[in-house]
Parts: C-alpha cells; structure tokens; sequence
C-alpha cells in the first residue's frame, strides 16, 4: 500500500470508489463527477492510497470549513479496508494548519466511529439533522415593538451577508452567495430570505430553501431551512421563532409536506427552538476532534 498525490485523469475511479464506499449511508445520493470536483475544491492535499496492483483503495483530504479543519476520508469496503485509511492518516494528519481536526461519523457506523476514537479522537457533540411536517400552520408569536419580519430585498444582500457572520462569529456567507442559490435553484429568490427589522435595521435572518437534491433523487417534496442567525443584541426576544415559522409556512403554502434542518448539539437554544415547533431528530452524525501536535 502506498500514497499518491491526486489527479484529475483518475476522478471516475476516485468517483467509483467514494459511491462504492457511502452507498447505504443515510439519505446518500450518489456524486457525479461534477459534484466531486465541487466537494474536492479547495482541499489540500489530497491523497489516494493504492495497493500492489496499482488499484484505488481509499482517498482521503484535509478541508476547511467555518468551524474548523475537517480530515475527511473515504475507503473501499472490505477486509483490510482501514488499512488505508491509517496510511491516509499518518500523512493527512500532520499537515493540518490549526493543530485540531474534526471528522463525522454516522452514529450507526461503528467501523468508522472505532477506527478514530483509537486513534486518539474524542467525541465532542453530534450533527443533528432535524425534520419537522408541513401539515398545519404554526402560531406566530408577538413581534417585540419596532420590529417587523418580511422577505429580503435585492438591495440587502450586504446587509444580509454581515447579519449571518456576525450571528456566528465566523464567515458563513460570501457576496454573490444569492445568485449561487438561484443559480442551483432557479425558483428561488430573494422571496425565500427571511428577515426581521428592528427600528428599520435587518437584525436576524431564516433562509428557505427547498431540498432539491433530495427531492429529485427520492422523488420527495422536502424544504429546507438553514441555521436562523440573529444579532447578539437582538437574542432572546423571540427574533428567530418568528422567522422560522414563517419560513415553514412559506415552504407549506409551496406545497412541500415535510422540512429538515441541521444544527448541533451544543446549540440548546436551537434544539429547544425547533423541538417546540414540531422538529425532531431524524439522524445524527459524531462530532470527533484531536489534537495534533505540529
């Protein structure tokens, strides 16, 4: 077994690989090679480990995101399968930027949850994907005085961008992050932003969406929320509940039967947020960290 540096001229094999290694994962959709290149964008480095005869048994790359580094690998089932995947690690790890990396790991996966946590990782929280019914209108709270709840206007997606990093104190949204969703969803618009105004300042936020992959591939009609972001000054006054609600009403009144979000553990607010509003936890992934030293 031994590591090479990825390249282009082997994604359909690499593709096979990654579809042949997460079929039967929840709610899995097989990539194309487009959406991989779409998922390797960015990573660095990444790796393919191959056997004797040259074949493909696991690739692996280090990635960022806005909570931290992520080490993400992906090994063809079968006997000896994590031998790869510690040959990818004893390499991937010491590249790391920030001296900590996190991976996911299905909490029905117990192969994978095994193989980090003896490798020094530690459980820290879960992923929770939660999914509540469209099946009634929910009861819209009072808004707070001065405030007001609507749709984004095309003018605001500054003001709408600065709202969401702030919330979470890291860089979840970039200008030009609108046309990207209208770009993959072509009956979105800036109709399925919802906003509330405080005194005539956007102050918090719920984006509505709908699950189109998963739609098109399991022949659903599931929306989406992302994670509702409020100003920190603005917490605590019933800011989020009112947008998500409303949001849930705009996917229903668009004839969708069900919506899912996802949030962590660690977000208690959120959790109680949406468990009040009908959501429950359909699945959960572990949060697994370790410190690397550099």
């Amino acid at each position: 077994m031994r590591l090479q540096p990825y390249r282009k001229k082997v994604l359909p094999k690499v593709l096979s690989l990654l579809n042949e290694a997460e079929a039967g994962s929840h709610e899995f959709i097989p990539y194309g090679e487009e959406s991989l290149q779409a998922e390797l964008k960015g990573a660095s480095p990444v790796l393919l480990a191959t056997d004797d005869q040259d074949h493909i048994a696991g690739f692996g790359y280090l990635s960022r995101q806005w909570y931290g580094e992520i080490v993400t690998l992906h090994v063809r089932p079968g006997p000896g399968q994590w031998e790869a995947g510690d040959l990818l690690l004893s390499v991937l790890e010491p590249r790391n930027q920030t001296g900590e990396l996190s991976t996911l790991a299905d909490t029905f996966d117990h192969e994978r949850l095994g193989f980090f946590l003896e490798r020094g990782y530690r459980s820290d929280s879960s992923l929770y994907q939660m999914t509540a019914d469209l099946d009634h209108r929910r009861r819209r709270r009072r808004l707070p005085v001065g405030c007001t709840i609507g749709s984004l206007r095309t003018d605001e997606e500054e003001a709408f961008i600065q709202v969401a990093n702030t919330a979470y104190t890291a860089e979840r949204l970039r200008p030009g992050i609108l046309a990207q969703w209208q770009a993959q969803d072509p009956d979105f618009s800036t109709d399925w932003v919802h906003v509330a105004r405080c005194d005539g300042q956007l102050v918090a936020t719920v984006v509505a969406r709908s699950d189109r992959e998963y739609n098109e591939y399991f022949h659903a009609n599931r929306g989406y929320l992302g994670p509702a972001a409020t100003l920190p000054s603005y917490r605590g006054k019933g800011l989020s509940q009112a947008l998500t609600v409303r949001a849930m009403d705009f996917l229903r009144e668009r004839g969708m039967g069900t919506v899912c979000l996802y949030t962590w553990e660690g977000n208690q607010s959120a959790v109680r947020l949406t468990t009040n509003l009908g959501f429950r936890v359909a699945h959960e992934w572990k949060i697994l960290s370790k410190k690397i030293r550099r």
